[in-house]
């Protein structure tokens, strides 16, 4: 293709050593620097990180409980662990990975979940979510398996959402604006199914969408980074469902919408 840099035939020698962990990706390692493993796949997590930063520095100043910027720290945590996992490929930071989503999304489930609840609720809760999520961080390491990993994560953002729904219910008497906010949890929902699906076809159809890279070249072949489109879509949803759980939640903003 013109304007095109063609892929060198061999990978370089990796600067950081070689990977140790066992998840990898269809993006060739190393194949760009020897500094970082999955290109890629490690500067797109960069988007989580933005969004982060965006939505920390336009809240007010008088709100500055955890619990309200948690989820946003816990989204700034992902892009940064995801992005050492896929620099290095190595297993310390693909936990650090794979625990950071569960960690993110348990807090924005713990924010949804514990507002406007008795305070023996909310220690109940705690102790449920708590209990259930070191368990499964447990198995996680002491096993490296992704089964177990997958089904926590898509358990947590199906509770969200449906936690969301709920909200939507009880705390927006608006037709209009309840039908903008079920729009935004579609969009949300969808942003995460179409992000996993081109996740799947990243596996499934690596082989011939690695010869189609090569045979197009750089930066053409960025395009078909599948793995990648999977951070920005994450974080484009869950950053909708985390505004959307913490404008819900906020009597500010409740106060504002039964004046409209």
């Amino acid at each position: 293709m013109r304007f095109s840099i063609p892929y060198r035939e061999t990978p370089h020698e990796p600067i950081l050593g070689a990977p140790t962990a066992r998840a990898n990706f269809c993006e060739e390692d190393y194949i760009i620097s020897g500094l970082v493993a999955e290109f890629i796949n490690t500067i797109t997590n960069i988007i989580y990180v933005i969004y982060a930063l965006r939505h920390l520095s336009r809240r007010p100043t008088k709100d500055g409980t955890l619990a309200a910027k948690a989820p946003f720290y816990g989204l700034a945590l992902v892009g940064i662990c995801s992005a050492l996992f896929h620099g290095t490929l190595k297993f310390h930071a693909q936990m650090g990975d794979d625990l950071s989503m569960l960690v993110a999304s348990s807090c924005v489930l713990y924010r949804a979940m514990t507002f406007d609840r008795t305070w023996p609720e909310i220690k109940t809760f705690t102790v449920v979510l708590v209990v259930s999520l070191a368990t499964v961080i447990v198995y996680h390491v002491a096993t490296d398996e992704q089964v177990v990993h997958e089904l926590a994560f898509v358990l947590l953002i199906f509770l969200v959402g449906l936690r969301t729904r709920s909200l939507i219910k009880t705390r927006v008497k608006s037709e209009s604006q309840q039908a903008t906010l079920r729009r935004n949890t579609l969009f949300g929902a969808a942003c995460f199914a179409i992000g996993y699906f081109l996740w799947q076809l990243d596996l499934r159809y690596c082989s011939q969408l690695t010869r189609y890279k090569r045979q197009v070249g750089m930066p053409w072949s960025f395009l078909l980074e599948f793995h990648g489109y999977w951070h920005v879509l994450t974080a484009i949803g869950a950053c909708t469902f985390m505004v959307m759980v913490e404008d819900l939640t906020n009597e500010d903003k409740a106060k504002d919408r039964k004046k409209n």
